[in-house]
């Protein structure tokens, strides 16, 4: 019975790298396309258009996600407004928390003449915060969201 389950979790951690790779490269070709097509100082401060272009990218990645990994990897063919409930809250919070990180790293990586050699400071600053909030988003899906019912 644990094999069974360690065999179904690496499954469902497969299909979900899979995704997730589907959903980061939409979600940093989105970036690119906000970044070079948003007018000019949309939002104000420094860095106003980035934090717009990343949430926005961000929002594109999360359609990939949910969609795919409801039906594929969790196996959830029904509609339930209450598991999209959480997985907008669960994903709100990552979003906050993607943003955050990627202007944060941007600030980093930018404001430190250290790490002026650094190339691709935008890819580091994207890789950084899309890893940390990967983690964060599978324990959300596979505890919480998509949880599987407790046989009794």
């Amino acid at each position: 019975m644990v094999a069974i389950a360690l065999s179904e979790s690496r499954k469902q951690i497969t299909k979900f790298v899979l995704i997730g790779m589907l959903a980061v490269l939409t979600d940093l070709a989105m970036y690119w396309v906000f970044l070079n097509n948003l007018p000019e100082q949309v939002l104000p401060g420094t860095l106003g258009n980035e934090v717009l272009a990343k949430a926005l990218s961000f929002l594109c990645g999360l359609m990939v996600t949910y969609h795919l990994n409801k039906r594929w990897t969790w196996r959830r063919k029904d509609r339930s407004n209450r598991r999209f409930m959480k997985f907008l809250l669960t994903y709100g919070v990552s979003l906050v928390l993607n943003v955050s990180l990627n202007a944060g790293l941007l600030h980093l990586l930018y404001g430190y003449e250290s790490l002026a050699f650094l190339p691709n400071k935008y890819f580091i600053a994207f890789a950084g915060a899309t890893g940390v909030c990967a983690t964060l988003t599978f324990l959300g899906q596979k505890l919480w969201i998509f949880r599987s019912p407790v046989a009794g």
